[in-house]
């Protein structure tokens, strides 16, 4: 439980770290990279084979990533990675939540987690306070490295209600990756991607560049298809 919270908080502080430097529909296509490291790793640590057809799926996401962040090669900076390396802490999270987390209760994986993440974000915050970095890195990553800081009451509100989505939507994710394979669950997640891509677009006007909304495809086709592939070969996650 301790290990499976480890990767899911790293997974989750790599991800909102970036999200502020690209489209959400780019960065989440970066977390979505996680069927290419379930396979990956299937076959570094539980040798399991890999077959011609899957190096080309591998490579096929691989060009997905580098479509996204050729737009912004310029400025590009290791926090633009975070996505991807979001994606590769969500894999062996998931892994490890079917295969040594089934009989769990959804709610005792949620709140380990939960406790997980308010420790280490009260850490950090702590620590930044106490050790400010320079303001050109806070500028770079502001939800990485921001100290305590005064907040208005609206921002309660929308953190209760945020906190309220995402406890309903984490539930439902850790029941679902408990009783079924992680391949055959991660199809299901696609739905993210093109609900960010959409609500990015009516609130906020902002839409990935062209090669991002390519390379965001060839992500969910890779992913897709390596998770249909698992599936239909019984093979476990």
């Amino acid at each position: 439980m301790i290990v499976r919270t480890f990767f899911m908080v790293s997974a989750i502080l790599l991800y909102f770290t970036a999200m502020p430097l690209m489209p959400i529909a780019e960065a989440g296509a970066g977390l979505f990279t996680s069927p290419i490291f379930v396979l990956l790793f299937s076959a570094i640590f539980l040798k399991e084979p890999i077959r011609p057809r899957q190096f080309l799926m591998v490579g096929t996401g691989m060009l997905g990533v580098v479509l996204i962040l050729l737009p912004n090669l310029g400025q590009l900076t290791i926090f633009h990675l975070f996505p991807v390396g979001a994606g590769a802490m969500y894999a062996i999270a998931s892994m490890l939540t079917f295969r040594h987390l089934s009989g769990e209760s959804p709610l005792a994986i949620l709140m380990c987690f939960m406790v997980g993440i308010g420790i280490i974000g009260g850490i950090m915050t702590t620590m930044f306070s106490l050790f400010p970095v320079t303001p050109e890195l806070v500028s770079e990553a502001r939800f990485l490295f921001s100290p305590w800081t005064y907040v208005s009451t609206d921002y309660f509100l929308w953190v209760g209600i945020i906190a309220a989505l995402s406890l309903l939507a984490l539930v439902c994710i850790t029941r679902a990756y408990q009783t079924t394979k992680t391949s055959q669950v991660a199809i299901y997640e696609y739905a993210y991607l093109a609900s960010v891509g959409i609500s990015s677009y009516l609130i906020w006007d902002v839409l990935p560049s062209l090669l991002g909304i390519v390379g965001i495809l060839l992500i969910i086709v890779t992913g897709l298809l390596i998770n249909l592939y698992r599936s239909s070969a019984g093979i476990k996650q």
